[in-house]
């Protein structure tokens, strides 16, 4: 049997499902072509096919996932008939208390999906297309026939000490309910956590680092002994940072006054914090809620744009060092996602913000985009640097798919 597995990954959301064929060698993954299918439920939607670093765009009318899915195995028939797939791997935002690991997915109704479907109300934006895109590829002739597996975002997170886990809140509220700290972008931190063992010569359980995932979801994780032990989210993906339509940390007692205030119950407050807050909300201009359109206004001196950077950076600067101090002896600090790695504005006001630690930038690295690099050195702890390491969830939901490959 060859030693090479084609694993083909799923990223999904309500209204659109990105799509990733794998070449797994032993530990390496490389990328044989992407889909990212868009529009779903509409008449206007598309599938962008790249390969070999050249994009085409197909209009397709995709009334749901499993209607992009048959586009997807047509596809894949037609241009890649010799490619043999063996294995899928699923991006799942919420598995709860239930997953502290990948696990193997038993059928379209079976347990997995079960549970899956029990935690779409902590993650009502994520779990319900995890759930749909699963139950149509065990529909799919072709999808159907290879093992699939549940990649969790709360695994990394699963085995965090109670004191950074619990809230300070009713016991019946996280027994019975499960009110607690889950923390996501499990497979981001993972593969951040082992790309920075490699690039320092270190085994992956001596790694300490805090690392900072900013992108439209933005969120924060302590890593000692190259495991999760604290992050920025919580029971749902809205506590924490500043990000684009998520207001991260509120107080609870604003949202009683403001439900007042509005006429409205929890739950519409709940949708504006999620839906009409974070940089969209602060800025408030032409619908931008992309922090490299603030971050270009702020450049050309608009004071508004600029007050905005400063809430979301000094946000994040607050979660370093909240880690930072609680931890013994750091390696390092890292910003990945897509704004941590091309935002060199951002960095830099986030590590200024850290007077405390003196930081010494390096000029020349600060504003890299997208590549892996030192940016600047701790003039406080001895050895501790700030990285960029642009990010690969793919890698590891391909690798953790590949597991279960017989």
């Amino acid at each position: 049997m060859s030693s090479i597995k084609h694993v083909i990954c799923f990223n999904g959301g309500s209204s659109s499902i990105k799509v990733s064929i794998k070449k797994v060698e032993g530990s390496e993954v490389s990328t044989v072509v992407d889909f990212n299918c868009q529009g779903l439920g509409t008449d206007k939607g598309y599938i962008d096919v790249k390969r070999d670093g050249k994009k085409e765009v197909l209009e397709r009318a995709m009334k749901d996932h499993g209607t992009a899915l048959k586009e997807i195995t047509g596809i894949i028939n037609e241009r890649f008939p010799e490619l043999t797939l063996d294995a899928a791997g699923h991006r799942v935002v919420h598995g709860g208390s239930a997953f502290t690991d990948t696990a193997l997915i038993d059928g379209a109704d079976g347990e997995v999906q079960q549970s899956i479907h029990k935690f779409a109300s902590l993650a009502p934006l994520h779990n319900p297309a995890n759930h749909h895109i699963i139950a149509a590829c065990f529909m799919d002739p072709v999808f159907s026939k290879i093992p699939h597996a549940a990649i969790f975002d709360t695994q990394f997170h699963a085995k965090m000490p109670d004191y950074a886990k619990y809230y300070a809140v009713p016991e019946e509220w996280r027994e019975k309910y499960g009110i607690q700290r889950y923390g996501f972008h499990g497979a981001s931190y993972a593969y951040i956590t082992g790309r920075f063992a490699e690039l320092n010569n270190m085994d992956i359980d001596n790694v300490n680092i805090v690392i900072a995932h900013l992108g439209n979801g933005c969120s924060m994780a302590k890593v000692v002994n190259g495991k999760g032990a604290d992050t920025s989210m919580g029971t749902t993906p809205l506590e924490g940072l500043v990000m684009g339509t998520r207001s991260g940390d509120v107080d609870p007692g604003a949202l009683e006054l403001m439900s007042d205030n509005l006429g409205v119950d929890i739950k519409e407050i709940v949708r504006i914090l999620n839906k009409e807050s974070g940089l969209y909300g602060l800025y408030n201009k032409d619908e931008i809620k992309e922090m490299h359109f603030i971050r270009q206004a702020a450049m050309e001196g608009d004071e508004k744009a600029e007050k905005v950077v400063d809430v979301a950076a000094y946000r994040a600067a607050k979660y370093f060092c909240d880690y930072l101090g609680t931890m013994e002896k750091p390696d390092g600090v890292v910003f990945t996602g897509g704004i941590g790695e091309n935002e060199g504005y951002f960095r830099r006001k986030v590590l200024n913000f850290m007077s405390l630690f003196n930081w010494k930038i390096d000029d020349a690295t600060m504003d890299l985009r997208s590549e892996e690099a030192v940016i600047a050195e701790s003039g406080l702890v001895p050895g501790l640097k700030a990285w960029i390491i642009p990010t690969d969830e793919e890698k590891i939901f391909a690798l953790e798919a590949a597991k279960f490959i017989k």
